[in-house]
């Protein structure tokens, strides 16, 4: 079977910015700041499916994100 549409993929600079941005957003996931927190940890769950999407072997346990009250 072959697709009917072209096959996309990222550059390596491209793919070294997604995970920049995912690390970037994983170290904010335990921010002092609740909306901050809350705003990162969204994200990294839009950002994972990008790196899902390119087959990019990603970490995400959100049972190991602290709130700042814990």
């Amino acid at each position: 079977m072959t697709a009917e549409y072209a096959v996309s993929t990222l550059s390596d600079t491209e793919r070294e910015r997604l995970e920049r941005i995912y690390d970037d957003l994983m170290a904010l996931t335990s921010c002092d700041v609740p909306s901050v927190r809350a705003a990162a940890r969204a994200a990294v769950a839009h950002v994972a499916q990008a790196l899902n999407g390119q087959g990019i072997a990603y970490r995400l346990y959100t049972k190991d994100w602290k709130d700042s009250a814990d």
